[in-house]
């Protein structure tokens, strides 16, 4: 099964879940949307699958002329604003996770590096609204440029399939919880779904510590971590070299073997990373390529915060952020299965008959599947639109520039811009 069929496969898995009373009933508050209401269930949920980042008065009329069939009532906002905060977030994190089962169930090639699959694992701070509630769960804060201004931001942290541009697992917790805590979830949920063999889980500077590693090798995960340069591993690394992480009785641990590659960066700097992979046929220089496959993780952070407006809540409370967070998981993997599948298309096409090489335009395809889902969803449009959407795609292309870097910019810190936090929300 291709990509496209993949797609149109969740989409009409998540249409049966969400038309199924009796799996829709674990995620409905008590005693709520069970009479004839002028919101139902059901339109609630299409309503946050189409709302944009609009206004919700705008979203309200937009929706009605978008989705006729949905007969959508006349309310306020305030009614609405009260009718979302009954549904458990749960659902929408049940609907990203279907993705994410129906499409390792169902791929039948997946991509490779020498061999290996590979993950990575990073988090990212998201700037939330200020309100009672974000501030109770996510923490308060006080900042630059006025620091008796309160705010508040959250952790978020994914495991990304980076071959595959897929999301397997992602989490969203406080602003000061820990980064390695909610990895060593991500390193559970590919145990349990289990396509964690032959894989390699990549870690940024900061994950390392000999408990993080003492697990990775434990449980069976290949991984390469970036080390800090105070560490005693990286100081007497010189080149490639094994040795040890020494156990200790009193902690029932036994000594385990640790490779520490030094990578020469092309400003000269010096990096040094640590790895199980014992594999000769992965050379000292190889490691280096390998770790900046880590780099596509942070380019899935921009998309979901420019592309897909993560930051830019509809709703001000915690159940709204939860519901719109795993909501913009699940349209990034549906996303993601259109562009791979165009840009394999594209390849295979210019190849040989064009000098120039072409890839599918991302925040195209993100733009007509966030109008799309909730069209197919209605009943409105039928799944052969996403082959639509595949030949749309194919044709508006963007050509790629290769050996294009630029030095990051430095910015200074500036006042927060969030329209939610323009003032408190309470």
């Amino acid at each position: 099964m291709n990509r496209i069929d993949i797609c149109k496969n969740i989409i009409q898995s998540i249409n049966e879940y969400i038309t199924d009373p009796d799996k829709l009933e674990p995620h409905r508050a008590k005693n709520h949307f069970i009479r004839n209401r002028k919101l139902s269930l059901f339109q609630v949920i299409l309503y946050l699958l189409y709302s944009s980042k609009a206004s919700m008065f705008q979203n309200l009329s937009c929706i009605r002329d978008d989705l006729p069939s949905l007969d959508f009532p006349s309310v306020s906002k305030q009614a609405l604003s009260k009718a979302r905060q009954f549904i458990d977030p749960s659902l929408f994190k049940e609907l990203f996770y279907l993705s994410v089962d129906l499409f390792y169930s169902h791929i039948h090639s997946r991509k490779l590096w020498h061999g290996y699959h590979l993950f990575a694992i990073d988090g990212s701070k998201i700037e939330l609204p200020n309100s009672s509630s974000n501030f109770q769960f996510f923490g308060e804060m006080f900042g630059y440029p006025d620091p008796s201004r309160r705010f508040t931001m959250g952790l978020a942290s994914i495991v990304y399939d980076v071959l595959d541009d897929y999301i397997v697992h992602a989490s969203f917790h406080r602003y000061l919880a820990s980064e390695r805590s909610a990895a060593l979830e991500h390193l559970k949920n590919l145990e349990d779904i289990d396509i964690y063999h032959n894989s390699i889980v990549i870690f940024d500077r900061g994950y390392y510590s000999e408990n993080m590693f003492r697990y990775c090798v434990e449980h069976g995960h290949l991984c390469l971590l970036r080390l800090k340069d105070g560490y005693n591993l990286a100081k007497k690394c010189s080149g490639d070299i094994r040795t040890f992480l020494h156990g200790s009785a009193k902690d029932g641990t036994d000594d385990i073997e640790v490779r520490v590659i030094e990578v020469t960066l092309d400003n000269g700097t010096k990096e040094y990373l640590a790895t199980n992979l014992f594999d000769p046929l992965i050379t000292q220089s190889m490691f280096q390529e390998l770790y900046f496959y880590r780099w596509p993780v942070e380019t899935k952070y921009k998309e979901l915060k420019s592309r897909l407006a993560l930051e830019e809540f509809s709703g001000a409370t915690t159940v709204s952020v939860f519901q719109e967070f795993f909501i913009n998981m699940l349209l990034s993997n549906l996303s993601s299965l259109i562009k791979n599948q165009v840009d394999e298309e594209l390849l295979i096409a210019t190849r040989s008959s064009n000098k120039y090489r072409y890839q599918a335009n991302r925040a195209f395809i993100i733009g007509r599947m966030k109008r799309i889902l909730p069209r197919i969803l209605c009943g409105i449009l039928k799944l052969a639109s996403i082959d639509q959407l595949f030949r749309d795609s194919l044709r508006c292309r963007s050509q790629i520039l290769p050996g294009r870097s630029f030095r990051r910019k430095k910015n200074k810190a500036k006042g927060r811009t969030h329209f939610n936090n323009q003032k408190v929300a309470f």
